[in-house]
């Protein structure tokens, strides 16, 4: 099958986009904040960055291992290349098994109770901001890439198709954690598409009917056809984290990598 993605150059949008998206929007939040009661940005940032680089330790090994799977499991399993489709259509089908695979990964982190554990932690920031996109457990890291390798074989995507959905996805992840004020018709744009702001926050709600809802990472359309999703226009009164949660000593690194194990 012929290359139409570049790999080298994927690489290196990929990080490229996650870096500066990350930085830009930091910037932008500390002048026009959504929640402008945010205080120690930096020592915030700071936490969750530390959390990001453990993930790290993870990550690149297992980015090396699935590049290597996958390549040779396309030439024992084509998957969706059995559809015999052109290359531009079978990436489009890929990214959008890939999304819905994140919906499902997502909804079954809440649902779930062993799972929840983990992803609690990246629920219990009471500070919502980029850098939330980057906070998740190493157990709910590790579990993610355990599980997803045997599924992208199954589709035949080869690591062109995972760098790309990163590429696309990213930006969103970021965007729709970030701490931004945007108009209330510009979110409304988004939502139509892409999980916005408005949509993210209420699923950062300490009410479980609310955060239990809007799981969607790159797509709205997931939750639209699965009924999860959820608006709140005005959300003046609405809680971030979890009950109980947002105290200092519970929110320090080894009180969050320690948590899913506490009884």
């Amino acid at each position: 099958m012929p290359e139409i993605f570049p790999i080298p150059d994927l690489r290196i949008f990929s990080y490229g986009t996650t870096i500066a998206g990350g930085l830009l929007l930091w910037f932008i939040e500390g002048l026009i904040p959504w929640l402008s009661k945010e205080k120690h940005r930096t020592l915030h940032a700071k936490l969750n960055l530390s959390i990001a680089g453990i993930n790290l330790l993870i990550l690149l090994p297992s980015g090396i291992l699935m590049a290597f799977m996958l390549d040779w499991s396309r030439n024992v399993w084509p998957g969706i290349g059995m559809l015999a489709l052109h290359p531009f259509a079978k990436a489009i089908v890929i990214i959008l098994l890939i999304d819905l695979w994140m919906y499902v990964w997502h909804r079954l982190n809440h649902e779930v109770a062993f799972l929840w554990r983990f992803h609690s932690v990246h629920h219990s920031d009471p500070a919502l901001d980029v850098t939330t996109s980057w906070r998740f457990h190493y157990m709910e890291i590790l579990i993610s890439e355990l599980l997803r390798l045997p599924l992208f074989m199954l589709m035949g995507a080869g690591i062109e198709h995972l760098l790309l959905y990163s590429l696309l996805m990213t930006p969103v992840i970021e965007f729709h954690h970030s701490n931004i004020s945007i108009p209330p018709a510009l979110d409304r744009l988004a939502r139509l598409i892409i999980p916005s702001p408005i949509m993210h926050r209420l699923h950062h709600s300490t009410i479980r009917s609310e955060h239990d809802s809007n799981y969607g990472s790159m797509l709205s359309l997931w939750d639209r056809l699965f009924g999860s999703f959820l608006i709140r226009e005005n959300l003046d009164s609405l809680c971030l984290g979890l009950d109980h949660e947002s105290d200092t000593k519970k929110q320090q690194l080894f009180a969050l990598l320690l948590r899913p194990f506490r009884p």
